[in-house]
């Protein structure tokens, strides 16, 4: 897959996914990665008509934020997207994967887009990843757990605007 055949499909899932939920937020972020890496991408790009994944922003009833522990620190559920999949099918499975828990998914909260390049100056292969919100109810498999409060590990920055950090500054 070429880089313009990667771009065509993050254009398509913006679309699709405007068309289904309205306005979407896009939010960017460069990706540095070593040439092997690069062309990786682009094989897994190739193998899977476009690459990318997906995850959830999950409450429960209690309007707990459902997380999932990683080495590097909390990070909602999510998953890199296989052959054939919509991105909330892989969202979806993610939660089901990682939690033990059926997510009842709402809406997109953002799309999340690495544009990944390498030193040898080509043109960045952008990896989306959809971010939906939802609801979901239950004890979680070990290694996800509710919270009510923000864990001090994230994962990622951009985890800090969980609607349960907005609540915690009021």
């Amino acid at each position: 897959m070429s880089v313009l055949a990667a771009s065509r499909h993050l254009d398509r899932t913006l679309a699709t996914l405007a068309a289904e939920y309205g306005s979407v937020e896009v939010v960017g972020e460069a990706h540095e990665v070593a040439p092997d890496e690069y062309d990786r991408l682009l094989e897994r790009a190739d193998a899977f008509d476009g690459c990318g994944g997906a995850g959830a922003w999950l409450r429960d009833e209690a309007d707990r934020v459902l997380l999932v522990e990683s080495d590097a620190g909390w990070r909602e559920p999510g998953t890199t997207r296989l052959p054939d999949d919509d991105p909330i099918d892989a969202a979806r499975r993610a939660v089901r994967e990682q939690t033990g828990l059926v997510a009842d998914l709402t809406d997109v909260r953002h799309v999340h887009v690495r544009f990944h390049r390498d030193w040898t100056d080509r043109d960045p292969v952008p990896q989306p990843f959809v971010v939906f919100e939802g609801t979901a109810s239950g004890t979680p498999a070990d290694g996800a757990r509710w919270h009510d409060s923000r864990p001090e590990e994230l994962l990622y920055e951009r985890l800090a605007e969980l609607p349960l950090a907005e609540r915690e500054k009021q």
